[in-house]
C-alpha cells in the first residue's frame, strides 16, 4: 500500500486551519454559555496561550494526525469513501471511542451537566469536520 505523503500534508495543513478555526469559535461561545458555572474556581484552569497550544497540539495529533494515517492505509478497503467514508470513520471514532469515555468520567466524577454537554458537542463537531477534510481530500 503506497501512502501519498503530499496528500498527508494537505490533510495535517487544512485540518489543522480547520481545528484552530473550531477552537476559536468554541471558545469564544464559552464566554457567552456560562459552562463552568458550578466548578470550584481552584479547579479550572486558566486559558493562556500555552493552554491554548498544548489543547490545539493533542486535539491535532487526535483528529488530524492519526486518523489522517490510518484512513490512507485502509481508505482503499473501506466500501465507502469521500465525504461519506470521512462521516462514517468520524462517528465511529466519536460514538466509540469519546462518549464511552467521557460518560464514565462523567458518572465517575461530578461534572455538570451543561459542561458535559457542551464539551461532547465540541469534540463531536471537530472530529467530524477534521474526518470529513480528510475523507473528501482522499477522495480527490
Amino acid at each position: 500500500m503506497i501512502v501519498s505523503f503530499k496528500l498527508l500534508g494537505y490533510c495535517f495543513a487544512i485540518g489543522a486551519v480547520y481545528l484552530i478555526i473550531m477552537n476559536f469559535i468554541w471558545n469564544r461561545l464559552e464566554k457567552y454559555i456560562p459552562v463552568m458555572r458550578g466548578f470550584p474556581k481552584d479547579l479550572v484552569e486558566q486559558k493562556n496561550p500555552a493552554w491554548f497550544v498544548s489543547n490545539f497540539i493533542i486535539e491535532f495529533i487526535f483528529f488530524v494526525l492519526l486518523p489522517a494515517i490510518i484512513y490512507g492505509w485502509f481508505y482503499t478497503v473501506l466500501p465507502f469513501s469521500g465525504l461519506r467514508g470521512g462521516l462514517s470513520v468520524g462517528l465511529y471514532l466519536f460514538l466509540f471511542g469519546i462518549v464511552p469515555v467521557a460518560t464514565i468520567i462523567m458518572f465517575r466524577i461530578k461534572i455538570p451537566a451543561l459542561y458535559f454537554l457542551y464539551l461532547l458537542v465540541g469534540l463531536f463537531f471537530k472530529v467530524m469536520g477534521a474526518m470529513i477534510i480528510i475523507g473528501y481530500l482522499y477522495s480527490l
